[in-house]
């Protein structure tokens, strides 16, 4: 039976240890202070699982040295005279001893700055401790990019440590950014807008004012706010505990979301919102353009209405949808004729089916006709296309034909072998004659080997001088490049003579 029963005994106690080992668990941190300086506004909340002597309580901060607790009862008492509307009360430990069950706030200096920090919206009796003051630095490092480490360590009659981590980078919105941990510890990030990061009750969530029937089905959990608490009532137009569905609605609906907490001294909250139902908007409009406009990636040619979809910046928001009419006003002339082939050289005429029209007229060579324009034969060069852009007074629009040239061409090169520069104004410089050349390229070369003239134009002269000196009579060897338009192709070695 001895035997028994202290086996017994031991298993009691084990299991005892197992359960009630940890001695308190850190719910938030206000990583992100309000209040300069910023070291002396931190806070950080714990849950206490056991009475708890706060002198065993040791921080080990991501950032700053650990200065003890220091009570500051003024400060508390202007703490609770900032809470109005709500009935919660801010208590430092008698003895330093907090009971079990209860949240601990702990405030990184007694010299914390009260108008920097609202308790307001309290709900619940919240022991209060202080660290001595003397750190203004921070405790969280908030610009640092890699993950910080608060460690919290008890040494009393419970003997326990807890370790929480963040990722400062994580933190919304600036002063007010704060952590709450569940009881694995894994982090929710939110903003507390300069509120004591207590998790206490809370139902508020928010909406846009207005939603689009259209939407689809809301889940409004995923709107309650980030401290909010969670697992409480949706009532009002609500579908299957949690949702809203905007189909089929129109006009104002009322939702109320409410959390109720036995231990709270508010037991019950609520936070009731309306959700304003729209159908998407119809507009019409006309656009009147003349011969042709190019929209959504399509060019328009005649009168055509479209259906535009102007999307709403906000996904909650409608479309707005415009049915619109293009109007296409054309001027209708004809050109003739509009193809066109002849030989190298030659000239066309066109005619307009009003011949009084206004008109101008350029090509892809640079020919250009000014408008009004009063000539209508073409000499092309080369072949391409002709633009012409008639002016139409009665529709007020313009309107633009083509003319494609097709030429036939038929190269030829003349290449003269004598040449007398002395000024009797005949045959004074030597230069080739011919048609329809796309390239040429000549070398003219002295007995000795020397160029003394180089030519890359049909139009080319030389007028017998080399270095600005008059050459005597005498033979010069030319070496000739050329190529037409109809693809032939000239390579000639010739002799010329001047004579003076």
């Amino acid at each position: 039976m001895t035997m028994k029963y202290w086996g017994f005994l031991f298993l009691l106690i084990s299991i005892k240890t197992l359960t009630f080992g940890q001695c308190f668990s850190i719910e938030s941190i206000l990583a992100d202070a309000c209040g300069d300086p910023e070291g002396e506004n931190e806070m950080v909340t714990l849950r206490v699982n056991e009475n708890l002597d706060i002198n065993n309580l040791v921080f080990d901060w991501p950032s700053n040295n650990f200065l003890g607790w220091c009570p500051a009862p003024a400060k508390t008492n202007q703490l609770n005279q900032t809470i109005i509307s709500s009935c919660g009360f801010l208590l430092e430990p008698i003895n330093g001893i907090v009971p079990a069950g209860e949240s601990i706030l702990v405030v990184s200096s007694a010299s914390m700055l009260v108008s920097a920090n609202s308790f307001e919206g309290l709900t619940d009796t919240v022991y209060i401790i202080y660290q001595c003051a003397g750190n203004t630095s921070g405790h969280f490092s908030n610009l640092a990019s890699t993950p910080r480490t608060l460690a919290v360590a008890y040494n009393g009659a419970c003997i326990s440590a807890q370790t929480v981590s963040y990722l400062p980078t994580n933190l919304p919105g600036g002063d007010g950014g704060a952590i709450f941990y569940d009881t694995l510890g894994i982090p929710t990030y939110y903003n507390t807008g300069c509120n004591a990061p207590l998790p206490g009750l809370n139902p508020y969530w928010s909406f846009p004012d207005a939603i689009c029937e259209d939407y689809g089905i809301l889940d409004l959990n995923t709107f309650l706010t980030g401290n909010a608490t969670i697992g409480g009532t949706w009532t009002g137009d609500v579908e299957n505990n949690n949702s809203f569905n905007p189909s089929g609605k129109l006009g104002l609906y009322t939702i109320t979301y409410t959390v109720e907490d036995t231990n709270s001294c508010l037991g019950i909250a609520d936070s009731t919102l309306q959700l304003l139902v729209e159908a998407p908007s119809i507009g019409r409009d006309t656009i009147e353009v003349c011969d042709s406009i190019r929209q959504f990636g399509v060019w328009i040619f005649s009168d055509t209405l479209i259906e535009v979809n102007l999307a709403n910046p906000n996904s909650f928001l409608c479309d707005s949808i415009v049915r619109r009419f293009y109007k296409i006003t054309s001027a209708n002339y004809t050109v003739n004729p509009s193809e066109v082939t002849l030989n190298s050289g030659d000239a066309f005429d066109f005619q307009l089916s009003n011949p009084s029209i206004e008109y101008e007229f350029w090509s892809q060579q640079g020919d250009t006709c000014f408008f009004p324009c009063s000539i209508n034969e073409i000499r092309p060069e080369n072949m391409g296309t002709y633009t012409l852009r008639i002016s139409d007074s009665l529709s007020g629009c313009a309107q633009f034909l083509t003319i494609e040239v097709n030429l036939i061409f038929n190269s030829s090169l003349n290449i003269p072998n004598v040449f007398t520069p002395n000024n009797d104004g005949t045959n004074d410089t030597y230069k080739l004659f011919g048609k329809d050349l796309n390239f040429i390229n000549y070398q003219i070369y002295s007995r000795w080997g020397e160029l003394v003239f180089e030519g890359n134009s049909i139009n080319a002269t030389w007028d017998g001088t080399f270095r600005n000196q008059a050459l005597e009579s005498q033979f010069f060897l030319m070496k000739l490049k050329a190529s037409g338009k109809d693809g032939r192709n000239f390579d000639q070695t010739v002799k010329i003579r001047l004579i003076r």
